[in-house]
C-alpha cells in the first residue's frame, strides 16, 4: 500500500479532528468491553486500506479491481483500491452523532465489487451502485447486512434480534432464525447457509430457514467467524487468551482444535478472495504499539496475516484509525 497516498488523501476529509476522535475511540472501546452484546459497527472508529500484497487477486484485466469498503466509525463509509488507490466516500459527512438519520456504518461489499451495502441511521439498510452513485433503501429495521457468494442475496441483523435474509433488491424478506440477540457474520462459501453469533456462541442456520446448529459453544466470548474460500477453515475472535480483549483463532470448519493466530488484540477477520491473507483490526497505543488490554488501547488500525497467522503487516499509516474491511472485485 502507498501509506503517503492514502494518509494524504484521509488527512484532507478527517484528520482536522483527529484528537476528538481517538478519545471518541477510546471510550467506545472501552464500552464494548464492558457490554460485549454492542452491535459490531461501534467497536471502533475506523479507516481501512489494502496493500498491494493484495494486488494479486486481480489478474483478469476484464474484471472489477479488487476493492476494501470501510466505515471510519463516525458516520462515513468510504471505498479504496488494493493498491492504495482510489480512495473515496461514498457516503455523505455527518456529525459524530449516531443520532443523525445520515450516519453511516456496517459496509459490506457484494462479491464482484459493483454494490456496497451499509447501515444507516442505525435502522435502514441501503445499497449504493458504486458506479452510477446511485442509492437504494432496500430495508427498515435492520443492520449488519452481508451479500451472499453469488451476490443474489443480503443477509442482516434485525432490530429485534433475530436473522433475516432478502434478494439483494430489498424483496422477498424472511426470517430465518428467531430473535435470539443474533449478530450476522457471513454466508457459508457455498452460500447455503448464514453464520451467525448469538451470546458469545456461533452459530449458522440454512438460509431457507429451518434448525440452527452451533457451531461453537464453550466458556469464552466468541465472534466474527469468517470461512476460507475453500470452506475447509473458520477463523473468530475470541477472548479465550485470558486477556482484557480478544485475539484471532482458527479451526477445521468441521470443528476441532483451536489455533490461536494472534496474541494482541485482534477482531474482524477477513479473508481475501483468493485466501492467500487475512484482513484484521487491532488494537494499539497511540505511539503504535500492539495491546493486548483493551483498556490500555487509543487507536485501531487494519492489518494483514496469512492464514496460518504468520507475516503480520500493518497496511495502514500510524496516524489514521482503521477497522472492519469488507472485500469484493476481481470477478
Amino acid at each position: 500500500m502507498e501509506e503517503d497516498h492514502i494518509q494524504a488523501r484521509y488527512s484532507e476529509m478527517i484528520l482536522d479532528e483527529k484528537g476528538t476522535r481517538c478519545a471518541g475511540f477510546l471510550a467506545r472501546r472501552i464500552a464494548y468491553c464492558d457490554d460485549h452484546v454492542m452491535r459490531r459497527s461501534r467497536l471502533l472508529p475506523v479507516l481501512a486500506a489494502a496493500s498491494v500484497i493484495l494486488a494479486g487477486c486481480a489478474n483478469d484485466p476484464s474484471s472489477l479491481p479488487v476493492i476494501v469498503s470501510f466505515d471510519d466509525g463516525w458516520g462515513q463509509v468510504f471505498v479504496v483500491n488494493v493498491d492504495g488507490s482510489g480512495l473515496r466516500q461514498v457516503t455523505p459527512t455527518v456529525a459524530d452523532d449516531m443520532s443523525d438519520g445520515r450516519y453511516g456504518n456496517g459496509a459490506a461489499l457484494s462479491p464482484d465489487g459493483a454494490l456496497l451495502a451499509y447501515t444507516r441511521g442505525g435502522r435502514f439498510i441501503e445499497v449504493v451502485d458504486l458506479e452510477s452513485g446511485d442509492v437504494r433503501t432496500v430495508h427498515e429495521g435492520g443492520y449488519q447486512p452481508v451479500f451472499s457468494p453469488d451476490g443474489s442475496s443480503i443477509a442482516f441483523s434485525k432490530s429485534d434480534g433475530s436473522i433475516g435474509i432478502m434478494n439483494s433488491d430489498g424483496s422477498d424478506v424472511r426470517v430465518i432464525a428467531p430473535a435470539e440477540s443474533g449478530s450476522v457474520a457471513t454466508f457459508s462459501p457455498d452460500g447455503s447457509r448464514v453464520v451467525f453469533t448469538a451470546s458469545g456462541y456461533i452459530v449458522e442456520v440454512p438460509t431457507a430457514g429451518g434448525e440452527s446448529k452451533v457451531l461453537l459453544r464453550d466458556q469464552f466470548w466468541n465472534a466474527d467467524p469468517e470461512y476460507s474460500p475453500d470452506g475447509a477453515t473458520m477463523v473468530f475472535s475470541s477472548n479465550r487468551g485470558g486477556n482484557n480483549g480478544s485475539e484471532i483463532y482458527s479451526m477445521p470448519a468441521g470443528g476441532g482444535e483451536i489455533t490461536p493466530l494472534t496474541d494482541t488484540y485482534a477482531v474482524h477477520p477477513e479473508f481475501t478472495p483468493d485466501g492467500s491473507r487475512i484482513l484484521y483490526t487491532r488494537a494499539t497505543t497511540q505511539s503504535g504499539e500492539l495491546v493486548t488490554d483493551i483498556s490500555t488501547s487509543t487507536r485501531a488500525e487494519l492489518a494483514s496475516m496469512n492464514p496460518d497467522g504468520s507475516d503480520q503487516k500493518r497496511f495502514t499509516p500510524r496516524s489514521i484509525t482503521a477497522q472492519g474491511p469488507s472485500i469484493g472485485g476481481g470477478q
